[in-house]
């Protein structure tokens, strides 16, 4: 199959104009200009997208695909009780099939915006089925929480049969799939799909998993080759439990009877002081990750998600983006969940990061006070793309477009009054675009989404389920 766009942004080479990548099953056979390419592949099926730019698909690093109908449901409360209403949401409200409902939303809704691949740190294990059966490629962490030390050897034992029944649930499927109400059809190449599903664990952040439960989990990690996904500074609640022993959560744990000394250190040196901090370690958020914290990350090469929005919209503030990105740490963007994002636009969220208050702390130019030059949209778009592959150590095959790597690619249509007119599309894209203008997207060579919606996926009953669900949170008892 011959892709046919108006410009081909490859992410890892200079983009241009009138261009074409060939598709052979799951791969990128060839690119270039489209007029040598039918001459090369003559034959092959073109599909034309002549208003549009080809590119990789986004990568999102950080999302939480489960708490998709909590959007708009958890507005306006401070941290701590936003975290203990969507906890008891979730727990005593909803049950776990309209929580595997809620994830299948959100694989439609990323796959629309053109994400190819997320990286979810998932509770209940159902936004494996929602992956699976979007044809999303994913980087899936089961959570573990327990910040009772003398359960850290119980937890443990329960989260390696969590992730066993994973394992086997990856090579069963389509079996015991619980979506096929709101499914229309099975795709045929399962293989393929599964294929595309990597697991990984995540011990949820500082304050919700104890020094031991941090590293039995973190043995079992390197054992099992899996890579750990941690929340981390993301809020003054858990910088004031780390650094002082005092705040909201102290007062949580004195209630719970938690014992807990604090370490007297930021909570990314706590990490590091476990051992915790590696190649494989992704670092969520990293709000309040001070200049010596990045340089303890670049020091064991670990990699952060960046989180804009949701950073902002929960109250957190912003993360230094300047001193992580001059540090030359491994970054990707992460939407987090939409129960506090409210989208995965993702084209929203690389203005977010290009507007990032510390590029305006220093100046270039003394004489006319210039703000510095910050992130330009071809850096931005590599972070939302190659850079976000490299987080989750999956770059060699997927975030650019380069020839034999997997064919997740998508199409943006940038012919739209709110583009035009277009000098550049690599600019075009990061401060123009919307995730409704894209118009195909491809994982793996298989197209997943195009002007049919999404594939596979009974789109009509799947929303009037996400209604249903919300009737359901409405009419659920309020607690305070």
């Amino acid at each position: 199959m011959i892709l046919r766009g108006r410009w081909i942004v490859p992410i890892s080479s200079i983009p241009f104009e009138h261009g074409a990548v060939v598709v052979h099953e799951d791969r990128i056979l060839d690119f270039g200009p489209a007029p040598e390419i039918e001459v090369k592949y003559p034959g092959e099926l073109i599909r034309d997208f002549s208003n549009a730019a080809i590119m990789p698909g986004f990568v999102n690093v950080h999302t939480h695909l489960e708490l998709t109908v909590l959007r708009g449901y958890l507005e306006d409360l401070p941290f701590w009780d936003w975290i203990q209403k969507l906890t008891r949401t979730k727990y005593q409200t909803l049950t776990r099939d309209d929580i595997a409902a809620s994830a299948l939303l959100g694989a439609v809704e990323a796959i629309r915006a053109g994400i190819t691949t997320v990286g979810d740190p998932m509770d209940l294990g159902v936004a494996l089925d929602a992956v699976l059966a979007s044809g999303l490629r994913g980087v899936l962490y089961q959570e573990c929480f327990s910040p009772k030390p003398e359960e850290a050897k119980k937890t443990l034992v329960q989260l390696t049969h969590i992730v066993e029944g994973l394992e086997c649930r990856i090579k069963d499927w389509p079996t015991g799939n619980g979506l096929f109400g709101l499914m229309s059809y099975l795709p045929r190449d399962w293989e393929r799909r599964r294929n595309r599903v990597r697991l990984g664990v995540s011990p949820h952040s500082p304050y919700t998993i104890s020094a031991a439960l941090f590293q039995e989990v973190k043995e079992y990690a390197d054992a099992k080759r899996m890579p750990l996904c941690i929340h981390v500074a993301e809020s003054a609640a858990e910088s004031d439990l780390l650094e002082y022993g005092t705040g909201p959560i102290m007062q949580s744990y004195l209630a719970r009877n938690i014992q807990w000394t604090p370490p007297h250190c930021s909570p990314v040196q706590y990490l590091d002081r476990l051992g915790l901090l590696q190649e494989t370690t992704l670092l969520v958020h990293c709000v309040r990750a001070t200049d010596l914290d990045f340089d303890v990350v670049k020091l064991h090469n670990a990699s952060v998600a960046h989180c804009p929005k949701s950073n902002w919209k929960l109250g957190h503030g912003n993360m230094d983006l300047k001193a992580a990105y001059r540090k030359n740490i491994r970054l990707g963007l992460g939407s987090d969940s939409v129960a506090s994002n409210n989208t995965m636009d993702f084209f929203e969220e690389m203005r977010f990061a290009a507007f990032n208050p510390s590029w305006q702390q220093e100046l270039t130019n003394a004489e006319t006070s210039a703000p510095m030059r910050g992130l330009d949209a071809q850096d931005l778009l590599r972070i939302a793309t190659l850079g976000g592959a490299e987080t989750l150590g999956i770059s060699r095959a997927v975030g650019s477009i380069e020839i034999g790597k997997q064919a997740d690619l998508i199409a943006v249509d940038l012919s739209k009054p709110h583009v035009l007119p277009v000098f550049s599309a690599t600019t075009a894209l990061v401060y123009s675009a919307r995730a409704s203008d894209v118009t195909m997207t491809m994982v793996g060579g298989e197209i997943v989404f195009d002007e049919s919606g999404v594939s596979g996926v009974d789109e009509k009953a799947l929303c009037q389920r996400a209604e249903a669900i919300r009737e359901k949170m409405l009419d659920a008892p309020r607690q305070n």
